[in-house]
């Protein structure tokens, strides 16, 4: 709505008008601060990141442990296969709870005969520990163990 005390012919309007500066443009929008959606698209990124090298390092871990198990098969010496496989089984079981690696030797054995879901201990668990260590090992049971507790 124009103003009645003002018309076109006025001098002093005339004068004003003359004063005024074009519109200039406003500046182009800077790079910094990001907007939040590129916040948040470098958070989910990082967090994919650090998601992805996470489940890397656990699939290395499981790969090394199944990898040491089918070395450990052709052991000829049945003694040395026993100890190496109840090391690995420890280091494994560890891996799934850091406890288990301290546990007593009998206790380790329930582990095992509780997580193959077995009634009864194999005999090959602690087979290391008694002179007449010969004992046929079943090689799907430890393979077993290993892709339980190395997930």
């Amino acid at each position: 709505m124009a103003n009645p005390q003002l018309s076109p012919q006025d001098p002093a309007l005339a004068t004003l008008l003359a004063e005024l500066e074009a519109n200039a443009a406003p500046a182009a929008p800077g790079f910094w601060p990001p907007a939040p959606v590129y916040w948040l698209s470098v958070i989910l990124l990082v967090a994919a990141i650090v998601a992805g090298a996470w489940l890397w390092r656990r699939r290395r871990m499981r790969r090394r442990c199944l990898l040491a198990l089918k070395t450990l098969q052709q052991e000829p010496n049945g003694a040395r296969q026993l100890q190496q496989l109840h090391i690995l089984l420890r280091n494994a079981a560890a891996q799934h709870a850091p406890a288990h690696k301290a546990e007593s030797a009998p206790a380790f054995a329930q582990l095992v005969r509780a997580t193959l879901n077995r009634n009864e201990v194999p005999a090959w668990v602690n087979a290391h520990y008694r002179p007449d260590s010969h004992v046929d090992i079943d090689w799907r049971e430890p393979r077993t163990l290993i892709k339980r507790w190395c997930r």
